[in-house]
Formats: structure tokens, sequence, C-alpha cells
């Protein structure tokens, strides 16, 4: 394995273990249960790629690839509703979580592995539909990455899938304009993207991350070429990533708000509910791309 994808273990790994710590591990059938519950409303009401991209009702025995599960609560919600589901991750301890989270709902069908998404151990054509959240922009490859999904993809598949948005306010103000520009950071370090991203939790941060990429619709386009029925959609704006402002916001938000248990799965903590204005801004210039496309039938 290289420096760099071991660099990008060491990140994600220690992100783990500063978001979800011990409490992840002893999670209770009755806690995993609620906390999928809670994680599907919270979809619902952020409009989020795994139920509008990826309606529940319809994967009910497909077969579901999830690249980059984090500590498993998109894999199990898909497992719930009835998806024979496989989860890879570069990182064990992920790929560990993921595996319990299986392990206590009974979905033997449904397994969790440690594996590399620009190598992926699957045969052509294995699954009906490949879904990840927020990962492949982090891999030393995205175009190899992408490369694996599409084959191991079966005709007809769909690649549910999303990307950081360039053309976005959190990209141009809050990263580029505030700390790339003004704090100096994306002078002389091409991955100043990478270590002004991505960390939370508990822990003070030690390790630094490797890659973070954002795209442009165009960018989009050209990853998914060999693709059809391409769909792209904007989603996630929040006032509280504004550098320095923003806390005072959260504070206002969450008391004015309120925050949604749905979270605690995915995020370690309840997740701040946004408002109308900022529901209605992801979708003009949110920091996701949501991402749906098909591979194109063989005989097409």
């Amino acid at each position: 394995m290289s420096e760099n994808k071991k660099d990008i273990q060491a990140f994600w790994g220690a992100l783990y273990d500063s978001l979800y710590g011990d409490g992840d591990k002893d999670i209770t059938r009755d806690e995993l249960l609620e906390g999928l519950d809670a994680l599907e409303d919270m979809f619902r009401l952020r409009r989020h790629m795994a139920v509008v991209e990826m309606p529940l009702a319809d994967i009910r025995g497909k077969r579901v690839l999830e690249i980059g599960p984090g500590a498993g609560g998109h894999s199990a919600l898909f497992a719930r509703h009835g998806a024979i589901v496989t989860a890879v991750d570069l990182t064990k301890v992920r790929a560990d979580a993921t595996a319990a989270k299986f392990k206590i709902l009974g979905a033997v069908d449904c397994v969790a592995m440690q594996g590399d998404a620009e190598n992926l151990s699957f045969d052509n054509d294995s699954f009906d539909i490949v879904y990840s959240n927020g990962v492949l922009h982090h891999t030393a490859s995205t175009e190899t990455a992408m490369d694996e999904v599409f084959r191991v993809l079966r005709p007809g598949g769909c690649a549910v899938i999303m990307l950081y948005c360039k053309s976005s306010w959190h990209y141009w103000i809050n990263m580029w304009m505030c700390g790339g520009l003004l704090k100096g950071k994306a002078f002389g370090d091409k991955n100043w993207l990478g270590r002004a991203t991505e960390w939370g939790g508990k822990d003070a941060q030690t390790v630094e991350n490797p890659i973070t990429r954002c795209y442009t619709r165009g960018g989009i386009k050209k990853l998914f070429a060999c693709f059809e029925n391409l769909s792209l959609r904007k989603g996630e704006f929040y006032f509280y990533l504004i550098p320095k402002l923003g806390r005072l916001y959260r504070r206002w938000q969450i008391k004015h708000y309120g925050t949604h248990p749905g979270g605690y799965l995915v995020y370690g903590e309840p997740w701040p509910m946004q408002s109308p204005l900022e529901r209605w801004l992801g979708g003009v210039m949110g920091f996701a791309w949501f991402i749906s496309a098909t591979k194109p039938e063989k005989d097409a």
C-alpha cells in the first residue's frame, strides 16, 4: 500500500475514534433500530440522496455496494429495507463498525470488509447499485475509483454518488476566500483544501486529511462520461459553516430550530436542524452534488 493511502487510513481512522469512540461499539439492537428510524426521518427532511436518488421502497432484494460506509449508518439503513449490502472501506475500524451493525440487525446476507475503492475485489457486473456518500473525492485517484464503480455495476445498474460541489457558497466563500485567500492556506500547499476539511468530534486533530477535491458540473460530466441518464442535484447549505460568525449562528439555530437525533449514527451527535432558507439555498448553492447515473445496457 502506498504511503498516501496509509495517510488516508490514518486520518479516517482517527476521525472515526473522535466522532464515535466507544459509544458506537456498544450500541444495542434497540438503540440501532431507533437510530435508523431517526436517520431515515432526517434524510427525508434534508432530501438526501439516500432517500431521493435511491428510494428505499425500491431496494429490497437489490445487490448494493456502499463504498466508504463510515460507521455503517447508511449501509444498515439499506439492509433494514431488505437490500443485500456489501460495504467496503479502506479503514478497518469503519468496516468493522459496519459489520457489527449488520450482525446486530441479523442481516446475514450483508457483509462489510476492508478494501480499496480503486481496486475492488469483485467481478464485473456484480451489483445493482453502487452507493457512495462523500467518499470518492478523498481517494488517491477519483477517476480510477469511478472506473471501478462502472466495472462492478451490472448493465442497467445505477450509481448513486455524492461528491463535493466546487460551484458552491461553501467552496468559494467559506473555504477559498476566508481560508485559502485571507488566511493564506491556498498558497504553496496543493492540499490546502484537504487540510481545511472534515475534522470533527471530541478529540484534538493530530493527523491531516490527505485529499479533498471539489467538482464543477463539467467535472462531474467528465467523471461520468461512460454512464448515461446522468442526473445532478445540489444540496446541503449551512450558515454555521461560515468562519467565526457561524459559531454564533449555530447557537441561535439550535435554540430556534432544535436538533435531530438522526445525526447520531452518521455524525456521532444530533444534527442541527436547517432553516427553510438554508434548505432552499442548498438547491441553489449547496456543497453537495447528489448524482445518479446508469451503466448502459450491453446491447445498447
